[in-house]
């Protein structure tokens, strides 16, 4: 039976190594493959390798098909069936519980409309949370923390969170630190032009005013009449 790869699904699952693809391809040249191909309208949501392997070396294998009303549900169950059955480490299970938020928040919103949650308590957004967490079995503050790292952190910091190379905190500081450094190594931006010209503009209205208050002080005896022609003169430059 020809199966369906669709690759929004296939892209789901987190990749398994070549060590571990060896050990099955041995197992099912050995064995069989045992287990059932899981699909939902003859496109493959669980079992990809192993189908893979069966067609290379033309050996049968069962499926088991699912209903659900959606794309989105499939995607929830096979998200679900990885956290289930695989040991991943922290950041790749936030990843991947993370990829099911619009849902979650979604069905969130549709709870507080439908008047079965208490808005007092808790916000649409802090109930995301709060069932990504339960999903990925981590606490809040890593959720939080795997968020930032999958916003800002560097290809290299998230590839290394997700393989458990590095553990979240570790990626969450490096993150941190790295956004300071650049930060610190953004040059100011340059004054415009038009920002010179106002500010030039500004200080000979306040050099023209001053000249203005001391003649005024002393009655206009002794005006400096020159210099405050040549400051009007500077000032009608400026404005042309």
């Amino acid at each position: 039976m020809k199966l369906t790869i669709d690759r929004i699904f296939h892209d789901l699952i987190p990749p398994i190594s070549p060590e571990e693809y060896d050990l099955l391809e041995e197992s099912i040249l050995k064995e069989g493959c045992r287990e059932k191909i899981v699909t939902w309208n003859n496109c493959i949501l669980d079992g990809h390798n192993r189908y893979e392997i069966c067609q290379k070396h033309d050996i049968k294998c069962k499926t088991i098909d699912k209903s659900f009303e959606n794309e989105a549900e499939a995607k929830f169950w096979i998200i679900r069936n990885q956290l289930a059955r695989r040991n991943l480490p922290p950041a790749e299970r936030v990843r991947l519980a993370l990829l099911l938020k619009p849902a979650i928040e979604e069905k969130a919103e549709e709870r507080m409309k439908a008047g079965k949650a208490d808005p007092g308590k808790k916000s649409a957004q802090g109930k995301t949370r709060e069932e990504i967490a339960k999903l990925a079995g981590v606490s809040h503050d890593t959720v939080r923390k795997v968020e930032t790292i999958e916003q800002k952190a560097t290809e290299e910091v998230k590839r290394a969170a997700r393989k458990g190379e590095i553990s979240v905190n570790k990626a969450y500081k490096k993150e941190i630190i790295e956004s300071k450094k650049a930060k610190k190594k953004t040059p100011k931006a340059k004054p415009l032009a038009t920002d010179l010209v106002n500010d030039e503009i500004k200080k000979t209205f306040e050099a023209f005013y001053e000249a203005v208050r001391k003649a005024r002080k002393n009655h206009w005896k002794d005006t400096p009449k020159k210099a405050i022609k040549n400051l009007l003169e500077n000032l009608e430059g400026l404005l042309i």
